[in-house]
């Protein structure tokens, strides 16, 4: 999904069966990759969830509520908490 500000979240994965309703606004914290290969850990809530995707919602722009994006990532993607003060380091995806 592309959103208000034109970037496209490369680590998007919406699960085969998805639930329809709302099962809460859980606060979460995400690992975002952009298209562009930057990575962004972020606040979110977390709307649905499978065993293996949960589907969260930012806004880019706290105060701006066109700026709400809305996108399935895999549940290794979404925690409650971090518990290090230094993100682990991550190979750079093949190309």
């Amino acid at each position: 999904m592309v959103g208000g500000d034109g970037r496209v979240v490369a680590n998007r994965d919406q699960p085969e069966s998805v639930p329809t309703r709302p099962m809460g606004e859980v606060p979460v914290i995400v690992r975002v990759l952009w298209a562009d290969g930057t990575e962004e850990w972020r606040p979110a809530r977390a709307n649905r969830w499978t065993r293996s995707h949960v589907f969260v919602c930012w806004r880019d722009d706290p105060a701006d509520p066109s700026t709400e994006r809305y996108e399935w990532l895999r549940a290794g993607d979404v925690m409650r908490s971090v518990s290090w003060l230094v993100p682990p380091h991550r190979p750079a995806p093949a190309r």
